[in-house]
């Protein structure tokens, strides 16, 4: 019975990285906001070993630090009061999906076995392959999007943007997926090593996003002497890719655009403007939270009503005293990550560069990508408490 119970978690774990490879084709409008089809494998995950989802929790809880007690009372209370003081239920969704899929990837890390594990990463990994494929397909054969304005998402005009629809989202997912392959060094061909470095290269060079191009940079700097000849190929491809893509006229290939910038920047500010109240600036005003209106019929495709920057999205959402108790769990995971596998953590790394100009960490399908990938390392007995 155990076994065929491990063997159905199995199964929907794999269905879930499947799903995330259509990125926002597997898209579900609901009145309330977008759902994915990825999200009902995690939910039948989370259903079929219930009981020990339930018993992780509660033993997690206890195995809490004070200070992370302290910073999850608070996050909660931020994001209850704000459901209760204003119309905004888009904050209260936000934060159990964020919560649903963080406890998911911590309960595969804490019970799957090493082996489930190492499959879970592979999968990862094709999963983010596959990706590329898609979206250098789309690149090829449809490289004028500019027709998805209709829909609401951004028009973009010779850049690769994939399943995701998002250059920005699509380079980040790519650069963990670069990562993930350069920890299959010693068990893959090299030839295959080198195939998936070269595919994952040129269609990350193909996005044009420069906050993509920067956190590839950081993280190919970090791997200069432990990977200093995948680094040189990586680097070579991703500059000669560049300069061989055509630009035609438009600010999407322009590299030296400023109008992104611009928004992003204007958008910041004006969310800073709204926490000038002493409770607001220490304890922010809820996770997810936004007293900016949109003039969107569906919020959800309204990215301006969150933070660009992940300095700004969470003194919003949980203030100075929040990122202050934040901070030591924060470097504490980093640092478990590190002695488990040095290439994901300056994967993380590369993220945390790439989420000071787009709201990567949250968004959905990135999300997951991370939090899984991260859930399958070895488990250490001595990195319980956070």
């Amino acid at each position: 019975m155990s076994k065929l119970l491990r063997n159905k978690e199995e199964i929907l774990l794999l269905l879930l990285i499947f799903l995330l490879a259509l990125g926002q084709l597997q898209r579900l409008p609901f009145p309330w906001g977008a759902q994915y089809a990825h999200e009902l494998a995690l939910l039948l995950y989370l259903f079929t070993c219930r009981q020990r989802y339930a018993k992780i929790l509660f033993t997690s809880w206890k195995n809490l630090t004070t200070n992370s007690k302290i910073l999850t009372i608070l996050t909660v209370s931020g994001v209850l009061l704000h459901e209760l003081t204003t119309t905004d239920q888009r904050a209260l969704l936000l934060s159990v999906r964020a919560f649903l899929y963080g406890s998911a990837a911590w309960v595969v890390y804490q019970s799957a076995t090493d082996k489930l594990k190492l499959r879970l990463r592979f999968f990862l990994l094709a999963s983010g392959v596959g990706m590329a494929i898609i979206s250098s397909l789309q690149y090829l054969f449809l490289p004028d999007t500019r027709f998805l304005q209709i829909l609401g998402w951004d028009d973009h005009y010779y850049r690769a943007i994939g399943s995701m629809l998002d250059p920005n989202y699509l380079g980040i997912i790519l650069l963990l997926t670069l990562a993930n392959l350069w920890t299959w060094t010693k068990k893959l061909r090299p030839e295959i090593i080198l195939a998936g470095t070269l595919v994952l290269s040129m269609t990350i060079a193909a996005t044009f996003s420069r906050a993509s191009f920067l956190a590839t940079a950081v993280f190919l700097a970090s791997q200069a002497v432990s990977k200093r000849l995948l680094v040189v190929l990586t680097t070579l491809v991703l500059i000669l890719t560049i300069v061989v893509l055509p630009k035609p006229t438009g600010e999407g290939v322009n590299l030296l655009r400023s109008s992104t910038i611009t928004s992003r920047i204007d958008n910041d500010k004006a969310i800073i403007q709204t926490q000038k109240q002493p409770m607001k600036v220490l304890f922010g005003t809820g996770l997810f939270s936004s007293t900016r209106q949109t003039t969107l019929e569906n919020k959800s495709m309204d990215h301006g009503l969150q933070a660009n920057n992940i300095f700004i999205f969470l003194y919003q959402s949980i203030g100075v005293v929040g990122m202050l108790l934040l901070a030591p769990a924060l470097v504490k995971g980093i640092r478990s990550i590190y002695k488990k596998e040095p290439i994901i953590a300056y994967a993380l790394a590369a993220i945390f560069i790439h989420a000071q100009f787009n709201n990567t960490f949250f968004e959905p399908i990135v999300f997951s990508y991370w939090v899984l990938t991260s859930a399958s390392l070895s488990r250490q007995q001595n990195d319980q408490h956070v």
